[in-house]
C-alpha cells in the first residue's frame, strides 16, 4: 500500500506491526517480503515526495500501531531518509514503540541499529570515528 493514501488510523494500521519500505525494493525484491509477515506494508519514496510528509503520516499512524520498521537499499541517499524519519517519529510521539532498522545489501537483509542510524545523521560524529 502507498503510505500517502492510507488511512492514518484505520483497520490496517490500528493495532499492527508496520513496515515502511523504500518503493524500489517492494517493486524490485517483493520476496523480501515474505520476512516480514503480518506486517502492513506502506510504501514510500522520497525521491517523489517530500519526508516531511511522511513524518506527519506516520506520526498519525503511530499513535494507533503497534510498531515500525523500516527496510531501505543500503547507500541510497534518498532512501537513507526513512530511517530518519523513523527516528524523529519516535522522539516526538506520544507513545512508546519499538522502531527497528533494516537495509537491503547485496541481495541479503542486514538489521541496523538504531544507534547507527542516529550517528549517521551527524557527518562530525563519523569523521570522529574515521580519525
Amino acid at each position: 500500500m502507498e503510505l500517502m493514501s492510507t488511512n492514518a488510523k484505520g483497520s490496517l494500521i490500528r493495532d499492527r506491526e508496520l513496515l515502511l519500505v523504500g518503493t524500489c525494493v517492494a517493486k524490485e525484491h517483493p520476496e523480501l517480503l515474505k520476512n516480514f509477515e503480518g506486517y502492513t506494508v506502506l510504501e514510500f519514496c522520497p525521491e517523489q515526495e517530500h519526508i516531511n510528509m511522511a513524518f506527519y503520516k506516520l506520526t498519525a499512524m503511530m499513535s494507533v500501531a503497534r510498531s515500525l520498521t523500516v527496510l531501505t537499499v543500503d547507500g541510497s541517499p534518498h532512501c537513507v531518509q526513512l530511517h530518519y524519519i523513523a527516528d524523529e517519529v519516535q522522539r516526538y510521539s506520544r507513545t512508546n514503540f519499538p522502531v527497528r532498522h533494516f537495509v537491503l545489501h547485496n541481495g541479503k537483509l542486514v538489521e541496523i541499529s538504531q544507534d547507527a542510524v542516529k550517528t549517521s545523521r551527524y557527518l562530525r560524529k563519523i569523521q570522529n570515528i574515521i580519525d
